[in-house]
């Protein structure tokens, strides 16, 4: 009985652990994605671009469903907040929630067929499932950027002028996401993440 004890303490000594791990990773996306939108701008030919979308997407593989969605949702809203477009936070919040849940779902049939020893396709070294969960996720965001800015001002042509900026501020994130988690992945940080792309 005394061994089953310890291994029972033990176990929710693990556990605490884990979890206490998640909340502050959690935490410190938060507020990577905050600042990298809000200080991490390039400068380009239509104005600049954040790094905002790369730490979200970051968050959708490092972190579980509900900690990634937080994470990306609620650091881009406080962005909002913090730069003073207030209202456009509900929007971010919403837009980006969907983006985690778009790669995740994608990642959550990766990490299923790699726990199957199903063969996985690749091109250039990283799963074809995953380009195109980032493909979606793209789309998706420049779509509700599109929709937010056409109800926000009651214009629905104005928008489509920044449609090409959004693009290519979407992309240039999933290029940094991909850049950062694969350098993180050949770590020991790598075998907590959400998303296990080394063992496809």
């Amino acid at each position: 009985m005394i061994e089953t004890k310890n291994q029972t303490n033990g176990t929710s000594r693990a556990d605490r652990s884990d979890k206490t791990l998640i909340l502050v990773t959690t935490a410190m996306m938060t507020a990577m994605v905050m600042i990298a939108t809000t200080f991490f701008k390039i400068p380009n030919a239509m104005g600049y671009i954040h790094l905002g979308d790369g730490f979200v997407l970051l968050a959708a593989i490092i972190l579980p469903k509900k900690y990634a969605c937080f994470a990306g949702g609620v650091g881009a809203g406080l962005a909002d907040i913090y730069g003073g477009y207030a209202v456009w936070a509900p929007w971010t919040l919403v837009i980006k929630i969907v983006m985690v849940l778009i790669v995740q779902l994608f990642f959550d049939l990766l990490n299923k067929r790699a726990a199957n020893g199903g063969h996985v396709a690749k091109v250039a070294g990283l799963p074809f499932s995953e380009l195109f969960a980032y493909v979606l996720a793209v789309l998706w965001t420049v779509s509700g950027y599109y929709a937010a800015q056409g109800f926000i001002y009651g214009n629905w042509a104005a928008p489509l002028a920044d449609v090409p900026g959004n693009v290519l501020q979407a992309t240039v994130g999933a290029v940094v996401a991909i850049i950062v988690s694969v350098a993180l992945g050949k770590t020991a940080l790598g075998r907590s993440f959400y998303y296990k792309r080394t063992s496809l």
